[in-house]
């Protein structure tokens, strides 16, 4: 069962790699105006940014300013956007896995 899912979700994932990278890019795009609005060296710009964009948001780093706070806010709903994307893959990879398993019942 585990090997049709992985199979499935990876053929989906596949299909939708352009937005999967374009989310990501958002997320590198982000780090790249972070970083001199908010003062931070590049290596860790890009970590609030995935932190941020795939809404863990751990709190170690927070925005100061008003405009390091609306880019913030873009990475979240970035992010939401990328998780209920791998979401709805494996979501859907799940169900094709048991239709191959138990034959669609």
């Amino acid at each position: 069962m585990l090997r049709r899912f992985n199979a499935h979700f990876w053929r989906i994932i596949w299909r939708v790699r352009a937005v999967i990278a374009g989310l990501l890019l958002i997320i590198v795009i982000g780090a790249l105006l972070i970083s001199p609005i908010e003062q931070l060296p590049f290596g860790e710009s890009l970590y609030f940014s995935f932190i941020t964009g795939l809404t863990i948001g751990y709190g170690d780093i927070a925005p100061g300013t008003p405009a390091g706070r609306i880019i913030s806010i873009l990475l979240g709903i970035n992010g939401i956007l990328f998780t209920g994307l791998i979401v709805a893959g494996a979501v859907h990879a799940l169900q094709r896995a048991v239709e191959d398993v138990y034959g669609g019942e």
